[in-house]
């Protein structure tokens, strides 16, 4: 009922994995290989060397552009506060005006306030 496993009867045979094989690594852009002809390095330094240049002279054209913007947007920002500025005074002006008025004559502006109220409702209705 209970067997024992003799390590013989296994079977002899061993499992190839992925890890046996033998990894060569590949040498084929290094510089003195065999494998790529010096003219495709050659080329290859040509390529990056006018890649550079050309993103340099992007740069060099795209830098005025966008300090321009930058001015621009700063200006902008400045025009944006005053203005806020100006609508805040007004808007205080507005609000003091208002206040002078219902102190000046505060039956008035009690019966202003509910015609306006019933209009409302009846808009609403």
């Amino acid at each position: 009922m209970n067997e024992t496993i003799n390590p013989t009867n296994a079977s002899d045979s061993t499992w190839t994995t992925g890890d046996d094989r033998v990894r060569v690594p590949n040498t084929s852009m290094l510089p003195g290989s065999e494998k790529a002809p010096p003219a495709t390095v050659g080329m290859l330094r040509n390529a990056v060397q006018g890649a550079h240049e050309t993103i340099d002279r992007l740069a060099e054209s795209a830098a005025p552009a966008v300090r321009e913007l930058g001015e621009s947007v700063a200006a902008a920002a400045q025009t944006l506060d005053a203005k806020t500025d100006q609508l805040r005074e007004t808007r205080d002006e507005w609000v003091e005006s208002a206040r002078s008025t219902v102190r000046s004559n505060p039956l008035v502006s009690v019966a202003a306030a509910f015609a306006l109220g019933a209009v409302i409702a009846r808009i609403t209705r």
